[in-house]
């Protein structure tokens, strides 16, 4: 099946522009994951892998019809940063005993995501002195900023902290725009 078919005709590029990032890179890293190309080689993975059905039950099959249809507005939500993704599908993991676990998967990923932003804004105040400025502005006690700022510890475990918790509660990266992949509120 042709590529522009099944994603609908526009005018973005198939390659990537290789460009130093601005502070309103964002929206062109959603251009370039929304590109037909990158699109088109997702879609051949899903399709590849005989994934099984999502949490609305659409098998592999039925992907291509949909999209024809509905990639226009979905891409335009993904754009616009107002695509809201579907609530987390639970599978359940047999147990040793005859019982059944949950699997809850993108509830770690979700975590895991923030952690990562966390170490990320972490490594990117650098300097303790800096450190210790942004977790008070973002009113850390004294004691506790001091504490965190001047720790050995890495970036990773840092980001897990108490401190960095309330100078960047999962409300901070809802307000920037950051969609929990729950379903609900980050």
């Amino acid at each position: 099946m042709k590529l522009r078919r099944l994603l609908g005709e526009g005018t973005e590029s198939f390659t990537a522009k290789c460009e130093t990032e601005r502070p309103a890179s964002h929206e062109q890293l959603m251009e370039q994951v929304c590109e037909r190309r990158n699109c088109w080689q997702a879609y051949k993975r899903v399709k590849a892998n005989k994934g099984s059905p999502g949490i609305d039950g659409m098998k592999v099959g039925e992907l291509s019809g949909y999209l024809k249809q509905h990639w226009p507005f979905i891409r335009e939500q993904l754009l616009r940063g107002t695509y809201q993704p579907q609530p987390v599908r639970r599978v359940e993991i047999p147990k040793p005993d005859g019982g059944a676990r949950k699997l809850w998967i993108l509830r770690n990923l979700d975590y895991w995501i923030r952690r990562r932003l966390r170490s990320m804004i972490w490594k990117h105040w650098k300097s303790g002195a800096v450190r210790f400025r942004e977790l008070r502005r973002r009113e850390v006690s004294v004691g506790l900023a001091a504490k965190t700022a001047g720790s050995a510890h890495g970036p990773w475990r840092v980001a897990n902290s108490l401190a960095l918790a309330v100078a960047l509660p999962n409300a901070y990266f809802a307000w920037l725009g950051l969609p929990s992949l729950l379903g609900g509120p980050a």
